[in-house]
């Protein structure tokens, strides 16, 4: 689905249906630069994205810093199983992103808990190696932050985990204004609140569009 201004309203009319009588942390959201909107999209993954999945996911410096190991050489019948673990949209949602119309990477949103309507999450993402440093990934997690908080008005808090080591993806997550809350391991934690809402001036726009 493309990301549009649309969005928002959306979800206001339908929150009676959708927040089942729960408390809710209220916070206005600015919506995106409108420079990005025509440039990126978020959607799902579709079969026929097997193949452009599978040549960004077949690379083990790719997988350096994942929270899952590099399980080696990926076929396209891997990648397709991975597809369809992408799609089952029960405890995460997982989403291609597009940019200028090519698939670009991944981000994802893995939900905490199973309460309906969620209320906090945890945001991951990768960038394909042709991608990387043209900075794309800020504008990319700006944007899907933005659209989950729109899409699910009950979700008050978002974290993300980083390798110590990552020091691009380190310093994106601290220059769009997410707090360190700590560390875990080889992990630093990361936390961003609705009520900071997104500030979109943190980004430099000039390098991804």
């Amino acid at each position: 689905m493309p990301l549009g201004q649309d969005v928002a309203p959306r979800v206001a009319q339908s929150g009676l249906e959708t927040l089942c009588g729960k408390h809710i942390e209220t916070a206005s959201l600015t919506a995106p630069p409108a420079k990005l909107m025509g440039l990126f999209a978020i959607r799902a993954w579709e079969n026929s994205d097997a193949a452009a999945y599978r040549d960004m996911l077949d690379d083990a410096d790719l997988w350096r810093y994942m929270h899952e190991p590099y399980p080696g050489a990926i076929s396209l019948d891997l990648a397709q199983s991975f597809l369809e673990l992408a799609q089952q949209a029960g405890h995460h949602k997982v989403r291609a992103v597009v940019y200028r119309g090519q698939i670009i990477g991944q981000v994802r949103m893995q939900w905490h808990t199973e309460v309906t309507p969620p209320q906090s999450g945890e945001i991951s993402y990768w960038l394909g190696r042709s991608h990387w440093g043209l900075g794309l990934a800020a504008p990319m997690i700006a944007l899907f932050t933005w659209r989950c908080l729109s899409m699910f008005p009950a979700l008050s808090v978002i974290t993300a985990r980083v390798h110590r080591d990552n020091a691009p993806s380190l310093r994106v997550l601290n220059r769009l204004g997410w707090t360190v809350t700590g560390t875990e391991g080889e992990w630093t934690l990361f936390e961003l609140h609705r009520k900071d809402g997104i500030d979109w001036s943190r980004l430099r726009l000039s390098s991804a569009t």
